[in-house]
């Protein structure tokens, strides 16, 4: 595939859609929408993109159809006053958004209609605290992810991590009920101050790892099944950020499942490379500087790039990735005048 389709959220005032060629490395600007503070967007893979507006008490989602070679058209938005909503997941049947509302401390569920954000119809709200005060005076939702359905795990689940409390909610999802759509079951107690912040899975979906961003820690967990509910087992943990910077980020598997990848900021801003071992160990093998404070990266679906959105730097990076994981640095790169990119998405 000579050309990748990239969706781009940012700190600002616009949402983007560019066109990266994979053989010069060049983007070409397809389409902008007005939208503010949409620091997260996903696809649907329907010409459909969804994205958060993260503004305090003007919080809100956006929807918009992606006409692909024309402009990203507004068609739904939504308040969610005063939960700054970070991280978005639909649900598996595509009938019900997900937020991860930071501020608010809560999970948010918004039904879907042909693209159209409806009413939210449920929300989840968690109330916890950690000895890190200045960062964890209540709970702060972070990320959503889907338990991959393995190993006689049952139905629908999502975990959602919560950096205030020093938890990961295990919540079950029940598809045909908007009003009661979602169950909290289960925490994971992660350690006292350690602010877990993004998730991911081995492929096999025999492994959680979570990165935290105040402790700098990649924790690992055994999944498994008890009467079709997902168990998770403590297995070891390394340290991620030596730096103590309490900026750790994202975290990505590549396609392939052999490596694992990290991002560090406000100390040494860098991507960290990992091997994944049998059993989850995870061994470093590289680290690449990137520009000032990365937030979301990622990979391409054909695995041979990785897009950072550098915040501060007010652009994408792009590294090739070689046959064994290193990330290599190009001429490739992306530059904003004012918007602050914080998110990056392939869409078909």
């Amino acid at each position: 595939m000579d050309n990748l389709d990239l969706i781009i959220g940012t700190y600002g005032e616009h949402i983007y859609k560019y066109r990266f060629n994979t053989n010069t490395l060049e983007f070409s600007l397809l389409a902008a929408a007005k939208a503010s503070n949409a620091s997260y967007v996903i696809g649907n893979g329907d010409k459909g993109v969804f994205a958060v507006r993260e503004e305090g008490a003007n919080s809100g989602v956006y929807s918009f159809i992606d006409e692909w070679n024309s402009d990203l058209t507004l068609s739904s938005y939504n308040d969610a006053p005063g939960s700054d909503p970070c991280f978005l997941e639909l649900s598996l049947n595509g009938k019900f958004l997900f937020t991860a509302d930071y501020s608010g401390g809560s999970v948010s569920v918004y039904p879907i209609n042909h693209n159209i954000i409806g009413e939210r119809a449920n929300q989840l709200k968690f109330n916890g605290c950690g000895p890190v005060t200045r960062r964890q005076a209540s709970s702060h939702i972070h990320q959503i992810r889907h338990v991959p359905s393995y190993y006689g795990i049952e139905g629908e689940w999502i975990m959602a991590t919560d950096l205030g409390a020093d938890k990961i909610h295990l919540i079950k999802v029940n598809e045909n009920d908007p009003i009661n759509a979602i169950e909290a079951i289960s925490d994971i107690d992660c350690p006292a101050g350690s602010g877990p912040r993004h998730m991911e899975f081995s492929k096999d979906g025999r492994l959680l790892y979570c990165i935290t961003e105040l402790s700098g820690e990649i924790l690992v967990y055994e999944i498994s099944s008890d009467n079709g509910v997902p168990q998770f087992f403590f297995k070891h943990s390394i340290l991620a950020d030596e730096f103590n910077s309490c900026g750790s980020g994202d975290m990505h598997i590549h396609p392939s499942g052999r490596w694992l990848y990290t991002s560090h900021r406000l100390i040494n801003d860098r991507i960290n490379v990992y091997k994944t071992e049998v059993g989850g160990e995870l061994t470093l093998v590289g680290c690449a500087k990137v520009g000032n404070h990365p937030r979301n990266f990622m990979i391409s679906k054909c695995g041979r790039f990785m897009f950072v959105a550098c915040k501060n730097d007010k652009s994408i990076q792009v590294f090739k990735i070689g046959e064994s994981g290193e990330l290599i640095p190009t001429n490739g790169r992306l530059e904003f005048q004012h918007d602050q990119p914080s998110s990056v998405v392939q869409v078909e």
